[in-house]
This record gives structure tokens, C-alpha cells and sequence, in this order.
């Protein structure tokens, strides 16, 4: 039942589209063990097993021990976390969803979630995530995201605060935090040099929250509720590192 959730994940199936491929794909069928006379899951029993995992939050853990066998392998470089978050669309309008919330940014106002991730520095393997209303704001979550084994974290200007900076280099982490102005104190040339330097770096976060939502759906939520849909965003999170082991070590 796991494996069938990590193909709903890869080809984007909804529970009744799973059924159907698994009835019609041979592929399918081989990857879960299943024979020509096995029986295939229905629709009711993925959603009933998928909705236990969140209950649980055995997805959680799912996602802990694949990352365990994945730093096993050697594959996390630990040279430096890049942390980052993203707004995700609620299923619903406005109100629809009871935990989803508004946030306004720029000239725009979304409704829904935020996905945090920390993302490793040269493997691109996602080692934290977190899902929480779109209106909490990146910088409380900063500590949560730590690994605690980087020697360097790289984060935009929604995480920078003057004690954070001093914090990382007393504990021997280099602090690649972007610098951000303050009332009446502009950035002075060096600050902005720096930051387009650690942007560079930084940037590589966008890739894997580019594949969420172009390769996996992310785009808006799939169901309606905080528990539901972060069980969610961590088997999205499972299906996109197993997929970045076959790159990195290849059958």
C-alpha cells in the first residue's frame, strides 16, 4: 500500500486513477508484487490507508527512515542547508478550508499553506519539511530547520535577525542568511554584493520547490486540512528523493 502511494505521488493519480493504472500496468502490478490473480486495492481502501498514515503521522516517519538509508548511502553532503519556503494554493475558496489562511504578498493575496524545506547543499536532497498555514511566517521555524551537521546555512531575508547571525558563527556554522535593510539604514554596497554572491547559492532551493509543483502537483494542496495535506507534502517529499538517488547513484 506504501509503494502504490509513492506511484500515486510520481505519476500525480488520484485515487481512483491509481486503481485504474494498477488494474492496467503491468509495470504497476510488478512493482507492488502483485500477480494476474492478486486482487488491486480500490479507491476507498488508498484513501483509507493514506488518510491512517496521516492520523499517525507515519508519513513522518516514512520520510525519517528513507532519509536515514539515503545518508547510509553516503548521498547528503552536510557542507550546508538551504532553507526556504513556499506558498501553496488551499483546494478550496477562501474559508473553505478551516486551517488554510490568507497572507498578502506584493500586490497579491493567496490563500492556503506554506511548505518549508531544508534543502542539502550539492546533493539537492530534502532532509526537513514542514507544512503549516500560509500566514505563519519563515522565521519561527528557523531552529526546527536546522540538521545540526551543516557547516553552513544559506537562507533568504525573511530569516535574518542580528542574533540568529551571531548565534550561527558562535556555534561554528557560517551564516549565509541575506542581509536585510533596516529603517533608515539601506544596504551598503558590500551587504549587496554579498547577498547576489549567496544568492547563487541559495537559489538552488527554487529547483526542488520548481519539481513539487511542476512534477508532483504541488502547485495548490490536494485535500483540505493541515493533517491531511502535510502527510501529503511528505510522501511528495519521500517520492522526490528517491527519485534524486537514482541521479546520484544510479543503478
Amino acid at each position: 500500500m506504501f509503494k502504490a502511494l509513492l506511484l500515486q505521488q510520481w505519476y500525480n493519480l488520484s485515487d481512483p486513477g491509481l486503481e485504474e493504472a494498477i488494474n492496467d500496468r503491468i509495470s504497476f502490478q510488478h512493482f507492488l508484487g502483485l500477480s494476474f490473480e492478486d486482487s488491486v486495492p480500490d479507491e476507498t481502501t488508498i484513501c483509507k490507508f493514506r488518510g491512517m498514515l496521516a492520523r499517525k503521522g507515519l508519513s513522518e516517519k516514512l520520510f525519517d527512515l528513507i532519509s536515514e538509508q539515503l545518508e547510509a548511502k553516503g548521498l547528503v553532503v552536510r557542507r550546508g542547508s538551504l532553507i526556504d519556503a513556499t506558498l501553496l494554493s488551499a483546494q478550496r475558496r477562501v474559508g473553505g478550508d478551516p486551517d488554510a489562511s490568507t497572507v498578502r504578498r506584493k500586490d497579491k493575496v493567496h490563500y492556503g499553506y506554506k511548505a518549508h524545506v531544508t534543502v542539502d547543499q550539492g546533493s539537492e536532497i530534502v532532509r526537513e519539511i514542514e507544512l503549516t498555514s500560509a500566514n505563519v511566517h519563515e522565521s519561527p521555524l528557523f531552529y526546527k530547520m536546522l540538521q545540526g551537521d551543516e557547516r553552513s546555512v544559506f537562507a533568504d531575508k525573511a530569516y535574518f535577525l542580528d542574533v540568529r547571525k551571531s548565534r550561527l558563527r558562535k556555534w561554528g556554522i557560517f551564516c549565509g542568511i541575506l542581509d536585510k535593510s533596516k529603517k533608515n539604514r539601506p544596504l551598503s554596497m558590500k551587504q549587496k554584493k554579498r547577498n547576489k554572491r549567496l544568492s547563487r547559492v541559495r537559489s538552488a532551493v527554487e529547483r526542488v520547490f520548481g519539481t513539487f509543483k511542476s512534477h508532483y502537483g504541488m502547485r495548490r494542496v490536494r485535500y483540505v486540512g493541515l493533517i491531511r495535506n502535510k502527510a501529503h507534502l511528505f510522501l511528495v517529499g519521500i517520492c522526490y528523493n528517491l527519485k534524486k538517488l537514482l541521479v546520484l547513484n544510479p543503478a
